[in-house]
C-alpha cells in the first residue's frame, strides 16, 4: 500500500511538470451562449426569465447528462458534540461534532470539525470544506482524538508518513488550511471527509452508491459527486443552527474533486454565499469541450463513480448545448473563486477561464459586475465572479489561502 500511494503522488508531481502552459488562443469560447435559446426555452431577456424558465432546465440538464439525481440522503441531526484540545490553532476552539444523516438504517453518519475564532460579540463567518484526506490529516499533528477510519481513505492518506511527501508535491496546505490563520483572522472553519458517506475508492464508492439508491435506475443514479454536493447542504443545516454562525455568510471550499462538488451544491443550494472551486478541472469549472487536459474519456474510465451514467457517453457523443459555464451561471449573482495553477495542465485552466467568460452574462443580468479579469494573470478578488491564478501545478499552498481570504472579505463583508 505504501509503494502505491508513492507511485501515485509522483506520477502526480509527473503530471505538472510535464504540462504545457495553458493557452487560451488554442480554447474556444464557451457554447452555447449561456442566455441564448436552450431547448426550445426562448433566449433570456430578464432576471425573472432565468430564475423560473431557464435555471430549473439547466438544473435538470446537469442531473441528466453529467452527475445523476442528488439524493435525499435525509435530516441531518447532530447526535455528539466534543471540545477537543488541540495545540497550534491559535486562539480558536476545536470541536467534533457527529452528524447522524436521515433515519433509516443503517443511518450515515459524518463527523465535523468545528474551529471557531475567538468570540467578537457577533457571529462569525463560516468556510466549510471538503477533505481529500480526512479530517485527521487536517488538524495539527494529526491527534488520535480526532475519529479516522483509515480503511476508507483513498490510498495516499492511509499512513501519516506519505503526509510531507503529499505535502511536497501538492503543497503545504493539501491537507487542510492554516487553522490558526483563518481563524485569527474572523472566520470559523468546519471541515468533513466526505468519503464517510460515499468513499472516494473505485471499489467502495459504486456499492455505497447502489445502497444509498438502491430504488434508482442505474442510469440516472447520482454519481459520488453528486452525493457530495447534498453533502455540504447537510452541513450547512446543521452548522447554521449554531447561534456561533452567521447563516448568511457562509462559503463552501473545494480543492480538485470537491471543487466539482462544491459547484454543484452551490447551483442547487442558494444559502450559500460564496463558493471556491480551486482546480477542479473537468467536470467542474472546465469546459467539457475544451481541447486541452484530462479528457471525458479519461476522467470516467479512472473516476467514473463520480459521474452519472450518461457522462461517460460523452466521451464520443458529446452534448453540445451543455456545458460548464452554464453551471457557474447557475451560481449567479453569487461571488466564485475559481482557483488555478498554471503548471497545472490537466485540469485546463484556459477551459476554466473561457467557463467564467461564458458565465459573465448571466451573472450582469442578475446586477453582479461579472467577471472582469483581462488575462490570466488578473486577480480582481472584489468581483463576482473571480480568477485565481499561481505558479506550479496541482495542490494547495499558503499562497493559495492568501488569496481566498482576500475573496472572501469582498464576499462576505462584515455586517
Amino acid at each position: 500500500m505504501m509503494i502505491r500511494a508513492f507511485a501515485l503522488l509522483v506520477s502526480l508531481l509527473g503530471l505538472a511538470a510535464c504540462a504545457s502552459p495553458p493557452d487560451l488562443a488554442t480554447t474556444p469560447p464557451a457554447s452555447p451562449p449561456v442566455l441564448g435559446a436552450f431547448r426550445g426555452d426562448p433566449p433570456v431577456i430578464t432576471a425573472q426569465d432565468w430564475s423560473t424558465r431557464r435555471a430549473p432546465l439547466l438544473r435538470q440538464a446537469f442531473l441528466d447528462e453529467v452527475y445523476g439525481q442528488r439524493p435525499d440522503l435525509g435530516a441531518a441531526v447532530v447526535e455528539t458534540r466534543e471540545t477537543l484540545s488541540i495545540e497550534d490553532v491559535g486562539e480558536a476552539t476545536i470541536q467534533q461534532w457527529t452528524v447522524r444523516l436521515g433515519e433509516a438504517k443503517p443511518a450515515r453518519r459524518f463527523h465535523i470539525i468545528l474551529a471557531l475564532p475567538k468570540p467578537s460579540g457577533k457571529p462569525a463567518p463560516l468556510i466549510i470544506l471538503e477533505l481529500f484526506c480526512g479530517n485527521r490529516a487536517a488538524v495539527p499533528g494529526h491527534p488520535e482524538s480526532v475519529i479516522e477510519n483509515r480503511d476508507i481513505l483513498p490510498g495516499p492518506c492511509r499512513s501519516a508518513a506519505m503526509d510531507p511527501i503529499a505535502k511536497m508535491i501538492l503543497g503545504k496546505r493539501i491537507n487542510g488550511p492554516d487553522i490558526a490563520k483563518v481563524t485569527g483572522q474572523g472566520y470559523a472553519i468546519a471541515m468533513f471527509y466526505p468519503g464517510e458517506v460515499v468513499p472516494d475508492d473505485e471499489d467502495l464508492g459504486p456499492a455505497a452508491l447502489v445502497a444509498l439508491q438502491p430504488d434508482t435506475p442505474a442510469d440516472s443514479r447520482g454519481g459520488a459527486l453528486a452525493v457530495w454536493s447534498v453533502m455540504f447542504s447537510s452541513a450547512y443545516d446543521v452548522l447554521t443552527a449554531d447561534k456561533q454562525i452567521d447563516p448568511r455568510r457562509v462559503a463552501i471550499w473545494g480543492h480538485s474533486r470537491h471543487g466539482k462538488a462544491a459547484l454543484l451544491a452551490a447551483a442547487f443550494d442558494p444559502r450559500f454565499a460564496a463558493v471556491i472551486a480551486h482546480q477542479s478541472g473537468r467536470g467542474g469549472a472546465s469546459l467539457t469541450r475544451s481541447p486541452a487536459g484530462e479528457t471525458v474519456k479519461q476522467i470516467t474510465e479512472a473516476y467514473g463513480f463520480w459521474f452519472g451514467a450518461a457522462y461517460a457517453r460523452q466521451a464520443s457523443q458529446p452534448v453540445l448545448d451543455l456545458d460548464q459555464h452554464q453551471l457557474i451561471a447557475l451560481i449567479a449573482p453569487r461571488p466564485v473563486l475559481l482557483g488555478s495553477g498554471m503548471g497545472d495542465g490537466w485540469s485546463d485552466p484556459a477551459g476554466a477561464f473561457r467557463a467564467a467568460e461564458g458565465a459573465d452574462p448571466a451573472y450582469r443580468l442578475l446586477g453582479s459586475n461579472g467577471f472582469r479579469a483581462g488575462n490570466m494573470q488578473d486577480f480582481r478578488p472584489g468581483d463576482g465572479l473571480v480568477w485565481w491564478s499561481r505558479d506550479g501545478g496541482h495542490g494547495v499552498t499558503t499562497e493559495d489561502w492568501q488569496a481566498f481570504l482576500q475573496f472572501l472579505d469582498k464576499a462576505m463583508p462584515a455586517r
